[in-house]
């Protein structure tokens, strides 16, 4: 479904599993900035000279955080779009997925945007790779709109409503508790969707 294209890199068992994970849950409630490699280190219960020895250095372990996530969203999501087989619904999954998402208890709203305000002018990679995932569910997007019998030539056109749709949701998930706002964008996309596949009147008259 998703054709980001990033490879993640091999994980390693034990500490460097157990640093991304940590890092990753500290990153997405409390920002990149603001925590710190002895962060990072003392809630995984291991030394700082251990976190540089697999990681190099912070940016380097944001990077291969970013990554993680890429891979992990793309896999759940097409799993989600994968288990339903009218075109419609596949692109209803989408929707359900961030509603599940948006139920969880550790839901802290997106981690890309967050990373791209960040380390805008900073870390060229790590802004590659927040824009890698947003294009990535875009292209997911526009290639599900086009099963349901949206024309190529609007496509792209829907993707980025729908997407724009689906940032505000998150956004009102994370900042106002309105855990069903994937369910209100799904009935705008709904509306958008059939305005797309209303056939063109003819005007040769009669």
């Amino acid at each position: 479904m998703l054709q980001s294209q990033v490879e993640i890199r091999r994980r390693r068992p034990d500490n460097h599993a157990l640093l991304l994970d940590t890092a990753d849950t500290l990153f997405a409630r409390s920002g990149f900035h603001d925590v710190s490699v002895e962060d990072i280190a003392r809630e995984a219960k291991v030394t700082k000279s251990t976190l540089y020895r697999h990681f190099g250095g912070k940016e380097n372990l944001v990077t291969e955080v970013l990554e993680n996530r890429i891979v992990q969203i793309e896999a759940s999501l097409a799993a989600a779009v994968n288990a339903r087989q009218d075109p419609r619904d596949r692109l209803k999954a989408v929707f359900d997925w961030h509603t599940a998402w948006f139920a969880q208890p550790d839901f802290a709203g997106c981690m890309f945007p967050l990373a791209a305000r960040e380390y805008k002018g900073e870390h060229p990679e790590i802004i590659r790779l927040s824009e890698v995932q947003k294009l990535s569910l875009r292209n997911a997007v526009r290639a599900l709109v086009e099963a349901i019998g949206v024309p190529e030539s609007r496509s792209e056109h829907l993707a980025r409503q729908i997407i724009c749709l689906l940032d505000g949701a998150v956004v009102s998930a994370q900042l106002l508790g309105e855990k069903d706002a994937a369910d209100i964008a799904w009935n705008m996309t709904e509306t958008a969707l059939s305005a797309e596949l209303v056939p063109p009147r003819s005007t040769t008259g009669w």
